[in-house]
């Protein structure tokens, strides 16, 4: 399991950071960053980093409210 966890946290990583650089030239990358932030949820629920699990839970419903507002 802790290499899983692992490979999420990079995935997260990536997808938060090349989602971002993306939204501005296709919508459709808020739905790679809501996938993302899953991941982060993921991550930082199983290591029990209840601020960040948070966070991760309000920037996934953000990027959720982005998508529609694009379309």
């Amino acid at each position: 399991m802790e290499i899983l966890i692992r490979i999420f946290d990079i995935l997260a990583s990536i997808g938060i950071i090349v989602s971002l650089n993306l939204v501005t030239k296709f919508n459709r990358a808020w739905l790679l960053y809501v996938i993302a932030c899953v991941l982060q949820i993921a991550v930082c629920g199983y290591n029990r980093i209840p601020g960040m699990t948070i966070m991760g839970i309000i920037l996934f419903f953000t990027g959720i409210r982005n998508y529609r507002k694009g379309n």
